[in-house]
């Protein structure tokens, strides 16, 4: 029987990527009026500040830190990052969290799980302030038992030692235990490995009810 589900994030339980290519635009207008280039220099910027900072830091939550892809975006041009990389961080996360809402059936799916008495975690790669508060944003603050993300864990899904943590987080063995994501390498085959239940979560068909079909695999057992 499951006793908790672990869910994904960005892209699980809300639309990450138009938010995403909505914040880095406003980074991008910001960029130009403010310092004074083209949106050709600022995409070769960006690009080597995002691919540096991954190559530097590999499988770890900081990789995502969009205040270290532009201070070194910045940098690659040969701009002093200060102040200016705090304010398209600013700038990027305002635009972001603003817009934020939850897919269609996301809260009715949540509330089922409470109801039913199980728990609700979410797991997630990148850094915990921001995630918390993207939680916040959505309203799910008050719903979530406990959060790991891979800043705390030290290493990314579908790292075991990510969803070692969900478990001794859970108090629960892994057989009692289902995750929920939209990345079949990171979520589901991370999750079933470490000996969970899985549901893979197609986002780019979200009028599909997935949620309701989910809800009815898991009580299901």
């Amino acid at each position: 029987m499951i006793h908790a589900v672990i869910f994904d994030l960005d892209n699980t339980l809300y639309a990450y990527d138009p938010l995403d290519a909505e914040a880095r635009s406003r980074v991008r207008d910001y960029a130009c009026r403010e310092i004074g280039i083209t949106e050709e220099q600022y995409d070769e910027a960006y690009l080597f500040g995002r691919s540096e900072t991954k190559r530097q830091l590999n499988d770890v939550g900081a990789s995502h830190n969009r205040m270290l892809y532009f201070q070194k975006a910045l940098e690659y041009m040969g701009l002093n990052p200060m102040p200016h990389s705090l304010r398209m961080y600013e700038t990027y996360w305002g635009t972001f969290l603003e817009k934020m809402t939850l897919y269609d059936g996301a809260r009715e799916f949540i509330d089922c799980l409470h109801e039913h008495g199980i728990k609700v975690m979410v797991c997630t790669d990148l850094t915990a302030h921001i995630q918390h508060r993207k939680l916040e944003a959505l309203g799910l603050a008050q719903d979530i038992c406990c959060l790991v993300t891979s800043e705390e864990a030290g290493r990314e899904k579908p790292s075991p030692e990510i969803f070692t943590l969900c478990l001794k987080k859970l108090d629960l063995p892994p057989d009692e235990v289902c995750c929920i994501g939209d990345s079949l390498v990171k979520d589901v085959e991370g999750a079933k490995a470490a000996g969970m239940q899985a549901v893979h979560f197609h986002p780019e068909d979200v009028s599909v009810p997935q949620y309701q079909e989910a809800l009815q695999r898991i009580l299901r057992g």
